[in-house]
């Protein structure tokens, strides 16, 4: 069931049959598994707080760019949405209701973030979203939402610093992720760092945990350039890493137009002399738009690579290629809006409501949950899920090939400079974003 937002304006709502028979041996495999995980101890009809089969729809909400220079994250992600929705309908619900997905279209557009958390938040029916993309798009819509009582889980590797009892988050940190690359690439590049970053809010605080983990492990920072998200002409800073002769570039750059920096980065021969590691290059399948040549040997790390054998994954990859056989590869914003959907179903069936306070109170229960990218588990303190990280390498078939993979690594409390965050403690009661001091 999907009620679809574009443009400002309600297109569809169209509630399709929810009893059609599933049509592959892989589809209702994954359907069977994914009950079975995100299942509790409540079943069918049997719900608490005064819910009932009879009470309608259970509503909710997905914000993703479909449209716009951030649409190469936003369509494969709303895709998702759409199909976790589908499969847990398909699959009995939530205490026994059906789901009823409200889409909006972003288009690319920070104040579209803002309009439609108002939007939502006047809507008394919905009580989550899963969505937004960039920090950017995810701080204009969580104050909007929480001071209104609506859960947010936010499906994106990001830069972390949320602190808000009513927001969630499925991507991995930049602890996570950039702890492994600063590693790797000081014992394989050397320890000379040239950093260049999206200049939004994930840029700054990425580029602020950089700097840290770099000097933590004994390099140096040689420089760093903040770089707007419409800027794809990189001739003056591909000059400046020229200059200061860096033996690793940590890419923190987002979206379409950022691409460009791979291209003329090879154009100069820097690729030959230079390592590149990333902690988002490759989520828009860039590594497909890009050629081999101007790609390969970058190094990434994610919880989620569509190679992961796992059977979970298997069957995901299987619904996602049934309904969308001609997509590219999946990354991990994709894989953490099924895991974000599928830990909402948890927490509200252990609750025995939608009521947002018992359903935080589950969350941060734990309620280990086995995805596509394997098991996570919800850490209280900070709202992040604890998750196996994976470093992967693209080879010269544009494909990532898995180098290394860390265990259930614990996503970070606190902010480089500045403060710490505990929202089962002392931000018991908190809804605000803790920013470094830079």
């Amino acid at each position: 069931m999907a009620a679809i937002i574009k443009q400002g304006k309600k297109i569809d709502d169209a509630e399709p049959s929810t009893d059609a028979p599933i049509a592959s041996t892989g589809r209702r495999h994954f359907l069977k598994a994914s009950s079975a995980v995100a299942g509790t101890a409540l079943l069918g009809g049997v719900v608490g707080c005064g819910e009932t089969a009879e009470a309608g729809p259970i509503h909710v909400a997905s914000m993703f760019d479909v449209t716009g220079g951030l649409s190469i994250y936003g369509e494969p992600e709303m895709n998702v949405s759409r199909m976790a929705i589908e499969h847990i309908n398909e699959s009995g619900g939530v205490l026994g209701r059906q789901v009823k997905l409200h889409e909006y279209d972003t288009q690319s557009k920070i104040e579209l973030y803002s309009r439609y958390a108002q939007e939502i938040s006047a809507n008394d029916d919905i009580s989550i979203v899963v969505g937004c993309i960039t920090g950017a798009s995810r701080e204009a819509a969580r104050p909007i939402l929480t001071k209104n009582n609506k859960l947010l889980f936010f499906p994106s590797v990001d830069e972390g610093g949320e602190c808000d009892k009513y927001c969630f988050m499925q991507g991995a940190d930049c602890l996570q992720m950039e702890t492994p690359l600063v590693d790797w690439a000081i014992k394989n590049a050397g320890n000379k760092f040239y950093v260049v970053a999206a200049d939004y809010v994930y840029g700054h605080v990425a580029t602020a945990w950089t700097k840290k983990l770099v000097a933590d492990a004994g390099g140096s920072v040689v420089g760093v350039e903040f770089i707007p998200l419409d800027v794809s002409d990189f001739g003056a800073t591909i000059r400046r890493i020229q200059t200061a002769q860096p033996t690793v570039i940590m890419s923190n750059l987002v979206g379409g137009n950022h691409m460009a920096f791979y291209r003329q980065f090879a154009a100069a021969g820097l690729n030959q002399k230079i390592r590149i590691v990333s902690p988002s290059f490759g989520l828009g399948n860039e590594q497909q738009v890009l050629a081999p040549e101007e790609t390969k040997g970058i190094v990434v790390a994610y919880s989620y690579f569509e190679t992961l054998d796992n059977p979970e994954n298997k069957a995901f990859v299987a619904a996602y290629r049934e309904k969308h056989p001609d997509a590219g590869p999946l990354m991990d914003l994709p894989a953490q809006v099924w895991n974000g959907w599928y830990q909402w179903k948890a927490a509200v069936e252990k609750a025995g409501s939608t009521e947002i306070d018992t359903v935080v109170a589950a969350m941060e229960s734990g309620m280990p949950f086995n995805g596509p990218s394997g098991k996570v588990v919800m850490d209280a303190t900070s709202h992040r899920n604890i998750q196996d990280i994976n470093l992967a390498r693209v080879n010269s078939k544009r494909e990532f090939e898995i180098l290394d993979t860390q265990s259930q690594v614990r996503p970070a409390t606190t902010v480089p400079g500045s403060e710490s965050c505990d929202l089962v403690g002392k931000d018991k009661n908190s809804h605000r974003m803790i920013l470094p001091n830079t």
